[in-house]
């Protein structure tokens, strides 16, 4: 790696329940466990900002992508309104995947929740599916299926992101 470039460690997220979070992203979505971890203490809560009663955590991989779950143990309680995607911050997840009905099945029998879906052609002829669904915690999870590989490159120029090889790891 070159002096003063960085590379992508993980994404973060913070969640209510811990094990409903872990059924949901690995039963839910394919990602593989780690091993569960906690945090706690004065440095810990220097360092995060929160109490130093901590946290538990644990990472889930899915292809390079490392996503982080932590359970706060002092949390603060969900909202009782819907985040509006359009506030400054983490807006969604995207995952690409090969069969969009047995992808939105299998988040909504392990907690998720589904938003909207969209059918699109990008130019390659048949149709992308983009799905947004919610996670048990309310986070936005998107969901693409692209029917063949040219609809993924089209895809990807109209995104403006052809040059940088998304996607990486096509399923």
């Amino acid at each position: 790696m070159a002096r003063g470039v960085a590379a992508f460690s993980h994404i973060a997220v913070s969640v209510s329940n811990l094990d409903q979070a872990v059924d949901f992203y690995c039963s839910g979505l394919g990602f593989g466990p780690g091993v569960e971890y906690s945090a706690a203490g004065c440095e810990v809560a220097a360092i995060m900002g929160v109490p130093r009663t901590g946290f538990r955590g644990i990472f889930l991989r899915l292809g390079v992508t490392l996503l982080e779950l932590l359970e706060y143990r002092e949390a603060l309680p969900k909202s009782a309104r819907t985040r509006d995607p359009r506030e400054v911050g983490y807006a969604h997840i995207s995952l690409i995947v090969p069969d969009m009905h047995e992808a939105v099945d299998n988040a909504l029998r392990h907690g998720g929740a589904f938003c909207a879906q969209l059918d699109h052609a990008f130019g390659g002829g048949q149709k992308t599916t983009i799905a947004f669904l919610r996670d048990p915690d309310g986070n936005r999870i998107e969901l693409i299926f692209h029917p063949n590989s040219e609809e993924t490159r089209a895809h990807s120029n109209f995104l403006g992101i052809g040059a940088i090889r998304w996607p990486t790891d096509v399923v």
